[in-house]
């Protein structure tokens, strides 16, 4: 069963948010990227939790701004994901990216327990960037301590659309997958942060800066609590696509040398400035978000002034040689890399491949965080 709801089952929401913010262990986690798709499975072992990983490149033009353009091919990518994994487990948590779904945090006026979801339903159409009709609706209540009748009620509402969810859903079938959780790849991060024991209440106040390939998603966090979240279309293949332009290379090569592997005549010095032109470029658009929310323009919750304590930074895309450096000479936080193996027993196939755990250790943060989860029965 999938766990997200038309927006009139508000009689259900309740229910459903166990399902999307436990933080329990789940099945497989699967998370579809748009350069690869990546599988873990975490299980006991000896007194300690082991994780098993795998990983498939996603085919070209898989996905597009979120949503799946080739099925048949995301879902031959899935299955090779099992595969090198060698995981049998076909129930699974999965992500939509933050370019699919509308995140926004809501203040309601103070009201009973049992009259929020017909409230956050009624007010959702004013918040919502899609057609109210087209969408799936979830909220999750914020826990602030203020519990007195005259409170006002902290929520936040996440929007999909139907379609996009319907997409996932059917590439899942194909793989002879069973989607037993839908939940935002943000918050999966968060999942995964939490858990490494980073993520502890005094942290302070913490970006999570996840890039992916086409897209980097921010999301705010302080104390186990999501702020603010925001997607910026800019991703890891900016910088691959600068070397194609500056140097007249094809994809695959461009990619070799943003690795630091020499590709044809050019080697990885040839490269450098071009990257880091490339990632300086993505650096700023990181800082200017990150600005709007510390002078409080950031909406959702986030008071003026704040300053970000601490960046903490995942996917594929903080390999990019130089953006670590650049977005820390530009934001003046501490900025650091996620371990999502942290307190994780790297097992199988993965474990004997250096390579492939070093590139998983990067990128595997929202698979991880959603093998974290599992479903409530219903």
């Amino acid at each position: 069963m999938v766990w997200i709801l038309h927006s009139k089952d508000a009689g259900h929401i309740m229910r459903l948010i166990e399902h999307l913010f436990r933080r329990v262990r789940p099945t497989v986690g699967l998370d579809i990227g748009a350069s690869a798709v990546k599988v873990a499975e975490v299980t006991p072992r000896g007194g300690r939790e082991a994780v098993t990983v795998g990983w498939a490149p996603t085919p070209s033009g898989g996905l597009t701004e979120g949503a799946i353009a080739d099925p048949d091919g995301v879902a031959q990518a899935v299955r090779q994901a099992f595969r090198s994994a060698g995981i049998r487990g076909r129930q699974v948590a999965t992500a939509l990216p933050g370019s699919a779904v509308s995140v926004k945090r809501l203040t309601l006026p103070p009201m009973p327990a049992a009259a929020i979801p017909e409230a956050v339903a009624q007010d959702a159409a004013r918040h919502v960037p899609f057609d109210i009709g087209d969408v799936n609706l979830d909220y999750h209540r914020i826990e602030t301590g203020a519990t007195g009748p005259d409170d006002p009620v902290e929520v936040i509402l996440v929007a999909a659309k139907r379609e996009t969810v319907a997409r996932y859903v059917g590439v899942l079938a194909q793989a002879d997958c069973a989607p037993h959780v839908i939940d935002v790849g943000a918050f999966a991060l968060q999942n995964a942060f939490e858990w490494t024991d980073e993520g502890v209440a005094g942290a302070g106040l913490v970006a999570l800066i996840d890039v992916g390939a086409s897209g980097t998603t921010i999301n705010l966090v302080q104390g186990g609590v999501s702020l603010f979240t925001r997607d910026i279309p800019v991703g890891g293949d900016a910088c691959t696509l600068a070397l194609q332009r500056e140097l007249a290379l094809p994809f695959s090569e461009a990619e070799q040398l943003k690795r630091g592997v020499s590709a044809g005549a050019w080697q990885p010095a040839d490269a450098a400035p071009v990257i880091r032109a490339a990632a300086d470029t993505l650096a700023l658009e990181v800082r200017k978000t990150l600005e709007l929310v510390e002078a409080g323009a950031g909406g959702d919750g986030t008071e003026r002034g704040r300053r970000i304590d601490r960046i903490v930074l995942s996917g594929g895309g903080v390999r990019t040689d130089g953006f670590e450096t650049a977005l820390g000479a530009k934001v003046g936080a501490r900025v650091e890399r996620l371990n999502p193996f942290r307190r994780l027993a790297l097992t199988g196939r993965t474990a004997a491949d250096p390579a492939l755990a070093d590139e998983l250790n990067a990128s595997g943060g929202v698979a991880i965080g959603l093998a974290l989860r599992r479903p409530v029965e219903a």
